[in-house]
């Protein structure tokens, strides 16, 4: 029989292979013309979402010893935090194996991450808690709890696919990562006081942070806890601090310890052996769950309940499975999808509804216990599978004597690494922005609970968007003494704007949103200079690099404000304007009724000099396009001269000060880099260095260089060729 298997080197390619035998003959392509279009189409979307068609047909001898490895070293660390984690979403151990079996074979398939190792994770858990905790009566039964995992589990999958297929992966990166770390701290101290009860013991009301610390100290002040609990809680989290500690002296370094797994098995022999007075996890029942369809509203209003619980589920796991799956990604040179890791958690979590599972999230502590034991593909999560399916056939029966209080210890462990307040107070010397982005997603979610925390989180996030967005910076440029180079001069005192000139700086698009806000500062300049000098500028230059883009809304404040110059006397020039920008201008008819191209310069430098030189006059509404002036073509003449007169001594200069024009050569330009670099002797006030030839229409640095009094050679040649090519250059700007 002709079977199709993909190709090593193209997953998409279509090859026939003979059968296995004396007899197989070997596989020849077939030829990719020949092929149906519509079956290419197919194997290629399949292989850009079925990500195993890309990574199995290379797949080799050494990436199997390493997922082998690495799978079964996660799997032993997967086991007890399954179980463990299963408390934190108040459901049946049992559930938390299950939530590592299907969901994470499904998701070997589809994922784009190597190193993510998916499953129950503690701050998702919680979420998912909270989340159900308001879609059941106040008096539920654990049928009704169970029901209702299931059904949000399967809601939050179709969300997440949802998600994937309408490209909205983008969404993770608009929270900030100060904002990602005050979260997830708030988060783990919230599931820490979860816990006193199976530490303290006694059963203890649910309620915030705050709430259930003040009544576990009621508690204990009032003698109302059992002390063998506790003893059991802190012997579990001492011996595991122990056994890390000496791993981590005696072993090599990334060499995995099992402390989990070593107090799992030590404290349920000890209870099996001893019977303490501790509550247990009770009887397990043993084999792989059965495939059933969830439990699905009926309702109209429970589905909107259902769907706004699922949505908040759906976006925190996916939040804090990219947030790891980047620094693993970035760790080891490769690239991720959020779209496709939205698309293969989504499916993992509708794949896992009907297996007994709830909604899972990536682990940071197992993917790295994986990357240090050496997964190189996703292949390792399916391995993980399938030691979990081989622990729910043989095992689950010996958890029947393990104490919540060891769990709950292992839970406080896994949980140590994220409560770390270092960050806070770097961020708190290098920038009080960040720090109060952080402190308003720890305080809301810690305060109050995981919901309120996330939208706060969200909206803070959002918040400084917008305000960054609507406010951004600008600058009043002057030249620094013996350069062309321009820059702030609140940063630089020694640069100096010409006298009846203002130029101005604005470093970002302009649109709908910081339209006035260019407007208001370029009129409070104005009044400043009109009340320091007694008048107001001849001409104001503004240096268009960053104004990449201009809307209908910013074009009209624009058009109001220029008509205003026009009538106070005084001149625009637009000096490095982007492609987009200017077309934008021609198409709105502001280019042609109040600026003119007579008064657009692809350097600033020319647009400096050639307004102190002639102090242009704005051109009437009525005029059309004109033809670059005179006055253009002659200070590019008389530079070029000048270029030609000192040829010989720049020559000599750059002979005997070559590394000087080096740096010269390389300084940042006036419109792209951060005012904060010193400059050196750079003359040229360029655009943008990522504004190409192909986006302005001319090359500033080839057509219309100039002299420069630091020495950089060629500097004759260079303005030879400016004079011959600037009437051309100086034309395609109207092009």
């Amino acid at each position: 029989m002709l079977a199709r298997t993909p190709s090593a080197s193209r997953p998409t390619e279509v090859h026939i292979r003979a059968a296995h035998g004396s007899g197989a003959r070997a596989r020849r392509p077939v030829d990719a013309e020949r092929a149906p279009p519509l079956a290419q189409r197919a194997l290629r979307a399949a292989a850009r979402k079925l990500r195993v068609l890309s990574w199995a047909p290379s797949y080799s001898r050494a990436d199997l010893i390493g997922d082998v490895s690495g799978g079964l070293t996660v799997a032993v660390l997967l086991v007890p935090q399954a179980i463990a984690y299963s408390l934190l979403v108040e459901v049946p151990p049992t559930m938390g194996l299950y939530s590592s079996f299907v969901p994470l074979a499904t998701f070997a398939l589809f994922t784009s991450s190597r190193h993510l190792s998916i499953g129950p994770f503690a701050p998702a858990c919680l979420v998912i808690a909270s989340a159900v905790e308001g879609l059941v009566p106040p008096e539920h039964t654990e049928g009704e709890w169970v029901r209702a995992v299931l059904a949000l589990t399967f809601v939050t999958g179709l969300l997440q696919v949802l998600m994937g297929i309408l490209r909205l992966g983008i969404v993770a990166s608009f929270l900030a990562a100060p904002i990602v770390d005050g979260f997830t701290v708030a988060v783990a101290l919230i599931i820490m006081a979860s816990q006193l009860k199976y530490m303290l013991g006694v059963p203890i009301a649910r309620g915030t942070m705050p709430e259930t610390v003040a009544r576990a100290v009621a508690l204990v002040a009032h003698g109302e806890c059992n002390w063998w609990a506790v003893g059991a809680t802190s012997m579990a989290y001492t011996f595991m601090a122990a056994l890390r500690e000496g791993g981590r002296r005696c072993c090599r370094p990334g060499t995995p310890v099992f402390e989990q797994l070593i107090v799992v098995v030590l404290f349920t022999a000890v209870q099996r052996a001893c019977a303490l007075p501790l509550d247990t996890i009770g009887e397990l029942p043993r084999g792989l769950p059965a495939p059933s369809a969830p439990w699905l509203p009926a309702e109209e209003d429970e589905w909107r309940q259902f769907a706004r619980a699922g949505l908040v589920v759906a976006f925190t796991s996916f939040l804090l499975t990219m947030s790891v799956a980047r620094a693993f990604a970035a760790k080891h040179a490769y690239a991720i999808s959020a779209n496709q890791e939205l698309l293969a958690l989504g499916l993992a979590n509708v794949a896992g509804s009907f297996f007994g599972a709830f909604p899972i999230s990536g682990s940071l502590s197992r993917s790295a216990v994986g990357a240090a034991a050496g997964v190189r593909t996703p292949l390792h999560g399916a391995l993980q599978a399938i030691v979990v399916a081989l622990v729910l056939l043989w095992i689950t029966p010996l958890f029947r004597t393990l104490p919540f209080a060891a769990l709950a210890a292992i839970i406080f462990a896994a949980l140590r690494s994220l409560v770390d307040f270092r960050a806070a107070v770097r961020l708190w010397r290098s920038s009080r922005t960040d720090f109060a982005l952080w402190a308003v997603a720890f305080g809301a979610t810690a305060a109050f609970d995981v919901e309120a925390g996330l939208v706060a989180a969200v909206g803070s996030s959002l918040g400084l968007l917008v305000l960054q967005t609507s406010r951004p910076r600008w600058a009043v440029l002057g030249r620094l003494p013996g350069t062309d180079v321009f820059r702030d001069v609140t940063r630089y005192p020694s640069a100096r704007a010409p006298p009846h000139a203002l130029i101005l700086r604005f470093d970002a698009p302009l649109h709908f949103a910081n339209a006035n806000f260019f407007a208001k500062a370029l009129r409070g300049q104005l009044r400043a200079m009109r009340r320091a000098r007694g008048s107001p500028p001849t001409h104001v230059v503004l240096d268009c690099s960053a104004m990449h883009n201009l809307d209908a809304s910013a074009d009209a404040i624009l058009r109001q404000l220029l008509e205003e110059l026009r009538a106070d006397g005084i001149a625009v020039l637009l000096a490095s304007p982007r492609a987009r920008f200017r077309d934008a201008l021609r198409r709105f008819g502001t280019l042609d009724a109040l600026v003119g191209e007579r008064n657009i310069f692809p350097i600033l430098l020319d647009a400096v000099e050639v307004g102190c030189a002639r102090a242009p006059e704005p051109p009437p509404a009525d005029t059309a396009r004109t033809a670059p002036l005179p006055s253009s073509l002659s200070l590019a003449r008389s530079r070029a001269r000048a270029a030609n007169r000192s040829y010989s001594s720049h020559r000599a200069l750059e002979r005997a000060d070559s590394s000087d024009d080096d740096e010269s050569e390389n300084s940042e330009d006036s419109s792209g880099a951060s005012d904060e670099a010193a400059p050196r002797c750079t003359v040229r006030a360029r655009a943008d260095d990522d504004d190409e030839v192909n986006d302005d229409g001319f090359d500033t640095a080839s057509e219309l260089g100039s002299a420069e009094p630091g020495g950089t050679a060629g500097a004759g040649a260079s303005h030879r060729r400016a004079l011959a090519k600037a009437p051309e250059a100086l034309h395609d700007m109207s092009v």
